[in-house]
């Protein structure tokens, strides 16, 4: 694991979590008070009607930021205006860090001042390492194989990046960082101040599909450097969104589309090749939930 160098100081670090005072925040927080790099300020940013939510949090560091508005994105950059040093750590309120993590995150930056990290990310019920968009084994199936050239044309599975479909590749869980990346999940990215998107850049109410491919693509742009630092891990809960019913699909699978339309125009890529995915990744959903092999009573 990278260390911090021998004799430095610990640095100041302020947290930001927007939340809506749901019940895994304190969890979140206990978690980062009990690491190596314990943050000199954690700002819970709650729109004003939730306040009630976290008006007892019993943490000496932390600073509950009341917003005037409604929206992961909007939240958060209500926080970023707000906080007051160096490093700054975006991080969702359903987020385990592991003990090293943030330590291991401002090791990964080795003094850079254009550079954003990110952890990798685990499933908090299974251990196993979360693969976003990537071939499940080392021999890509003919479908994989077809999914990748539709999202990224001949070039096809390109970890960390994304495919003109405007759709994110996920990055192997192999040991070491990985640099110039497209694009980092948005659940835990460590910035530093100067760095920080002060706006909200989402452009849909609701819940905020792909904000953070939308976040990656502003940090880029103002020519930050995008890094998975493979020392630095977290857990998180996927479970809660992985159990919905057809409708529930339909209406958010919906809401994704229109917000990857938006993607796929401000990169410039190929709104025919993410029609194509989404018919294909449908598909594929279906097929597995027919051919899933049911457990034996």
């Amino acid at each position: 694991m990278p260390r911090l160098p021998s004799g430095q100081e610990t640095p100041n670090l302020s947290v930001v979590i927007p939340t809506l005072g749901g019940d895994s925040l304190i969890r979140t927080i206990e978690q980062l008070n009990q690491g190596t790099v314990v943050p000199s300020e954690i700002l819970v940013c709650i729109p004003e009607e939730e306040a009630p939510r976290v008006a007892n949090l019993p943490f000496d560091n932390v600073k509950v930021i009341i917003t005037s508005c409604r929206g992961q994105v909007a939240q958060r950059a209500f926080g970023f205006q707000q906080a007051n040093y160096e490093f700054v750590l975006q991080l969702d309120d359903d987020i385990s860090v592991r003990r090293t993590c943030v330590e291991s995150l401002i090791a990964c930056m080795n003094e850079r001042a254009d550079v954003a990290v990110g952890p990798k990310l685990y499933d908090a019920k299974t251990g196993q390492y979360h693969l976003f968009m990537m071939p499940k084994d080392k021999k890509i199936s003919w479908f994989e194989r077809l999914l990748f050239w539709v999202v990224n044309g001949p070039r096809g599975y390109e970890p960390g990046q994304i495919g003109r479909a405007g759709i994110s590749m996920g990055v192997p869980e192999r040991p070491g960082n990985w640099s110039d990346l497209g694009w980092l999940p948005g659940g835990c990215v460590l910035h530093r101040k100067p760095n920080l998107i002060l706006f909200d850049f989402y452009p849909f109410k609701g819940k905020a599909f792909v904000e953070d491919l939308f976040h990656s693509v502003l940090l880029r742009r103002k020519n930050i450097r995008l890094m998975r630092c493979g020392a630095a891990a977290c857990d998180v809960d996927f479970s809660s969104s992985s159990v919905l019913d057809l409708a529930a699909f339909i209406r958010l699978y919906f809401a994704y589309t229109i917000a990857l339309k938006r993607l796929v125009k401000e990169i410039g890529g190929s709104l025919p090749c993410l029609y194509l995915y989404l018919a294909l990744n449908v598909l594929g959903l279906v097929t597995r939930k027919l051919f899933a092999v049911k457990p034996k009573i």
